[in-house]
């Protein structure tokens, strides 16, 4: 017998069930899958017979966790599948790696360095549940610096500006990010300039201006955690520097995780439209090739070994 025959015969059993009992056991099922692209592949559910496979595919789709190890990976996921599957998918975890491209393949003296949120205009009708993201710029093996500070802080401020997700969970190893950064520039003939780029005060900066995009009584929110290594707790936090006490009452250090959450009833779908100048190019140069295109004449540049130097 075939293997599909015998496949077909394992999962037999599933359609004496009625449709809505089949639809929870899918749910259920595909919940359970945390899948690190690129190495997974379906479930042997989607390819048992085409009945199954057409009734549980939009619930894959919406139930299962996909994992990317970097912003390249993402991309290369999301261009490989159809407008349907990309519409119906909910829970991507990534690596915020920035995304830098040369403009075309006849000039390649410099490129541009596109930061996360500006990957999401390329993917119309994406409306992801939770859209989590780890960044790139702090950890263990990262050269951090001032570029890698301000990325983090403009990149988070810059994703609670966008669209195609219901609610973001973004993930820092520490809080230095939140220190103002000075950045001396030298013009020939001219004295150095200093300049500092400042900070608000967060999470309430962020948090009035989510309210003012999806209405003060929605719902909508940004709220800010320390994630203590001590006992794996989540502590709220009022301000960027506020110290939490652990048991022993030594001052906690841990993770920073901040979570956006969109108001009731609004729409979140990534429309892919309106974008400012930087966004308008990068739309622009998928316009005119394809993803494979710009892999194949080498105009993606790896950034995820050093993504502070390309930024």
């Amino acid at each position: 017998m075939p293997p599909e025959s015998l496949m077909a015969q394992a999962f037999k059993p599933l359609l004496r069930l009625p449709l809505e009992l089949r639809q929870h056991v899918y749910r259920i099922y595909f919940s359970s899958l945390n899948l690190t692209y690129p190495h997974f592949s379906q479930p042997p559910l989607l390819s048992s017979s085409r009945q199954l496979r057409e009734e549980s595919l939009p619930l894959y789709w919406q139930n299962a966790r996909f994992s990317f190890q970097g912003t390249k990976h993402l991309v290369d996921f999301l261009c490989s599948i159809d407008q349907s599957s990309l519409s119906n998918l909910r829970h991507i975890s990534v690596c915020g790696f920035p995304l830098p491209l040369y403009p075309d393949d006849v000039d390649l003296s410099g490129y541009i360095t596109f930061s996360l949120n500006y990957v999401l205009l390329l993917f119309p009708g994406l409306q992801l549940a939770t859209f989590e993201v780890k960044d790139p710029y702090h950890g263990d093996g990262v050269g951090e610096d001032g570029w890698g500070h301000n990325a983090t802080y403009v990149t988070v401020e810059s994703l609670i500006q966008s669209q195609g997700f219901k609610e973001l969970i973004y993930t820092v190893a520490h809080d230095r990010f939140f220190t103002p950064v000075s950045f001396t520039s030298y013009g020939v003939g001219s004295q150095p300039k200093t300049e500092t780029t400042g900070r608000d005060p967060q999470p309430s900066t962020w948090d009035a201006m989510i309210k003012a995009r999806d209405g003060a009584e929605s719902g909508a929110a940004v709220t800010m955690y320390r994630l203590l290594h001590d006992s794996k707790r989540r502590v709220p936090l009022k301000t960027a520097f506020e110290t939490v006490q652990t048991e022993d009452e030594e001052k906690a250090e841990g993770q920073i995780e901040i979570r956006v959450k969109r108001g009731r009833g609004v729409d979140y779908v990534q429309k892919g439209a309106e974008p400012d100048e930087w966004g308008q190019r990068l739309l622009e140069m998928f316009k005119d090739s394809t993803w494979k295109e710009i892999l194949g004449e080498g105009r993606y540049v790896d950034a995820e070994d050093d993504p502070t130097a390309h930024l």
